[in-house]
């Protein structure tokens, strides 16, 4: 097809979605025929993009001449027939195949048998919707996202059918318009919106078992992870109606997976009418003059954190095999003031289960180093299986006074699970958090997130306190703000996160999309602080393994199975570990 501006774009349906890409192909230059059937919609779509082009103008962002060119390029229409002109036409109707097949066969035959013929569905598929096509080769998914001029990405399907030379043209025409194109096979949901099911279907089960509530969720993946709106956030302003539809459009198109399992939560919400912002209340209350949340998670109380910094808290030291181990130990020292030697013992990744003697050395090592430093406050960081990881923590209590304080990540087993392998286990308290070198992209005073376990809890309630006390107060001395949740596997952000990686991994293994177009229509469609890819780099693949095993074993449900990509990746990192050497995404999936 043509890709200069003299081309012409024909967009079918004048909603939302048409209005926004008949806007975006004006701007870049091309002539566009806009099509509806009703009238009213079209008149609005046309007067809108009016308004929206003239508004550039008094922002700066368009010269008067350049938007005088655009509007007159626009042309509306309810006789399919005048898209005959048109290189390429974009079918923007309701999600509803039948109407969609409908249009496409309509469209054959008014169009030249050269025009491409793209449709910008989010969830259905490309090859289904182009089988009753004549030519499906020429027939190709190109899903905009909403608001169409805002938002760069644009996914490129390619359907069973659909040749290469359509699918570079559209790439090169999505490209003209200011978008970035990423290309991907005919799966549901695509990548983005199959990868971002679970950041919302794990903290529904989240909150739904009662681990934490949307405020605490909301405020963890914010102050956590890094991102812009945490899900419950999100949902409301979405629409909490919306967001079930596609989850339950893309559990369908998959057969009922487990992955992608609707919650009961999410639809007892839709069922009571409490859709979120639209309609003053969902995850949060609203005002519906202005939309503005009454109800707002909590938000990160700097100064008290800034105060309370330097709260002494005696010997810290650090034990682990982790990234997160490693930006711990750098971070104790640096606040302690002391040497590497003296903060800790970070090896570089977990050894193979069957390492027996390796484990040993290990243990010994880790032993004689805490005999030496007597720490008072021990922060254990592993990702190995159990038979590495127990007798590593094991070699801590033993080594440890019964007055010191054993912090374990949870990003893997739970805190109860661990403190289960221990003489002591009423002492013990999980933890995990994301500091800035290791995945973080906030710098200043980043969440803690802690838990106490079972042990703990049936101990005596003074002794209880005092060990959550020295909890709180180690979290801040390490310039982190503190936030408990009940104790399980993952915790809440590393179990979310794993999800979605766990989800990216099956992506690649089927060869819907690469690692970096993965990692680009997650930050690009949906706003996401790193790639998931990129991401797992660096908090380590071993880590994310765990942490979806120890989930598999704790809740014995199949929508925790780990992918066949991430066991081979993880033999393959424990394999490097044992040979001195570092093995990442980038190596393996080449």
């Amino acid at each position: 097809m043509n890709n200069s501006p003299a081309g012409v774009i024909g967009v079918v349906g004048a909603g939302t979605m048409g209005e926004g890409i008949a806007q975006v192909a004006l701007q870049s230059g091309y002539s566009v025929v806009l099509f509806d059937i009703q009238a009213d919609v079209l008149q609005r779509a046309v007067s809108d993009i009016h308004k929206k082009i003239n508004r550039l103008v008094d922002k700066g962002k368009l010269t008067r001449e350049a938007a005088d060119g655009a509007v007159a390029r626009l042309a509306a229409s309810q006789d399919i027939a005048h898209l005959a002109q048109a290189q390429l036409v974009i079918e923007a109707v309701p999600e509803r195949l039948n109407i969609k097949r409908d249009i496409f066969r309509q469209l054959e035959q008014v169009c030249s048998k050269d025009t491409i013929l793209a449709t910008n569905t989010s969830s259905l598929s490309v090859t289904v919707i182009g089988a009753g096509c004549q030519y499906p080769g020429r027939v190709v998914g190109m899903h905009f996202f909403n608001p169409a001029p805002v938002m760069k990405l644009v996914e490129v399907v390619v359907g069973d059918d659909t040749t290469s030379e359509v699918v570079d043209a559209v790439v090169r025409l999505a490209r003209s318009f200011g978008k970035h194109p990423i290309v991907c096979k005919d799966t549901p949901g695509f990548i983005v919106n199959r990868v971002a099911r679970n950041f919302y279907g794990e903290a529904l089960r989240i909150v739904g078992e009662g681990t934490a509530d949307p405020a605490d969720v909301d405020w963890l993946m914010e102050n956590g992870a890094g991102f812009r709106m945490g899900p419950f956030a999100l949902m409301d302003l979405i629409g909490i109606d919306v967001n079930l539809d596609v989850t339950k459009a893309v559990y369908h198109a998959y057969h009922e997976e487990p992955r992608f399992r609707p919650h009961a939560l999410q639809a007892r919400m839709v069922a009571a009418g409490r859709l979120g912002r639209k309609t003053g209340r969902g995850f949060y209350s609203y005002d519906t003059a202005d939309a503005a949340a009454t109800e707002v998670p909590a938000q990160l109380d700097r100064n008290a954190c800034a105060e309370q910094a330097t709260t002494q808290v005696g010997n810290v030291v650090v034990i682990g095999d982790t990234p997160l181990a490693s930006s711990l130990l750098r971070r104790v020292a640096e606040r302690a003031g002391k040497s590497l030697a003296n903060a800790g013992v970070a090896y570089d990744g977990a050894l193979a289960d069957w390492d027996t003697v390796g484990i040993q050395w290990r243990a010994d090592e880790v032993e004689a180093f805490l005999r030496r430093c007597r720490p008072d406050i021990v922060l254990v960081g592993v990702a190995g299986e159990e038979a590495y990881h127990r007798p590593l923590l094991q070699a801590v209590e033993r080594a440890v006074g019964e007055d010191v304080l054993i912090l374990t990540s949870v990003a893997g087993p739970s805190a109860t699970e661990q403190a289960g392998w221990l003489r002591r286990g009423d002492r013990v308290r999980g933890f995990h958090v994301i500091l800035g070198d290791n995945g973080f992209v906030k710098e200043a005073h980043p969440a803690f997130e802690w838990t106490v376990p079972f042990q703990a809890q049936t101990s005596d309630a003074e002794a209880e306190e005092r060990w959550n006390r020295r909890t709180e107060a180690l979290a801040l001395s390490l310039g982190c703000v503190p936030r408990q949740v009940r104790d399980g596997a993952g915790g809440v952000v590393m179990r979310i996160l794993a999800m979605l990686f766990n989800e990216a991994a099956e992506v690649m293994r089927e060869g819907v999309a690469t690692a970096e177009d993965i990692d680009t229509g997650m930050k690009l469609g949906t706003n996401y602080p790193r790639g998931p890819v990129e991401w797992m780099d660096d908090l380590g693949i071993p880590v994310v393994w765990n942490t979806l095993c120890a989930l598999s074993r704790e809740f014995g449900d199949d929508r925790y199975r780990p992918s066949p990509l991430l066991r081979q990746m993880v033999t393959a990192v424990r394999h490097g570990n044992r040979e001195g050497g570092s093995v990442q995404w980038a190596s393996l999936t080449k």
